[in-house]
């Protein structure tokens, strides 16, 4: 038999991981919004400055800078690749590395949404006091991108 439990609101309130969970998921609602004019997502956008800081990347290198699923980067990676933001080397195939890099046409999209993105800092405060505290709380989480993908939920 199960046992019963008794929770309140505060106490769910309580569980730092979840309520870091519950914000990230408003903060990428927040930011899809903020992004939705020109026409690219929080991910996309994660792909295209991840490139932009070191252009020839792998899709398994992309999957953890940008925290997703390495299954799901084909899907992505295509979707750019079809909008000319992103190109994939000439040795696609299985076995080999595919290394992506930035179009101009994807360099030129960033450009616009960078600003965008980097203006979100101020959902943390007018200082810059809000934004390095949550970035020194939340780095430790992420651990370096060089590391293996773990299990991306």
């Amino acid at each position: 038999m199960a046992a019963e439990i008794s929770v309140s609101r505060d106490d769910i309130d309580g569980i730092a991981a979840w309520t870091v969970i519950r914000a990230a998921r408003e903060l990428a609602r927040m930011l899809a919004h903020e992004l939705a004019p020109l026409e690219i997502s929080p991910v996309e956008f994660g792909v295209l400055a991840q490139l932009a800081a070191g252009d020839g990347l792998s899709q398994a290198e992309l999957a953890r800078s940008v925290g997703v699923r390495p299954q799901s980067m084909t899907a992505l990676v295509s979707g750019l690749e079809g909008r000319t933001l992103i190109a994939r080397g000439s040795d696609r195939g299985r076995g080999r590395l595919s290394q992506i890099r930035l179009t101009s046409e994807g360099r030129a999209l960033l450009a616009r949404a960078y600003p965008v993105v980097r203006a979100s800092n101020g959902w943390f405060g007018d200082d810059t006091a809000g934004v390095d505290a949550v970035r020194t709380t939340l780095m430790p989480l992420l651990g370096p991108t060089s590391e293996p993908a773990r299990d991306v939920p």
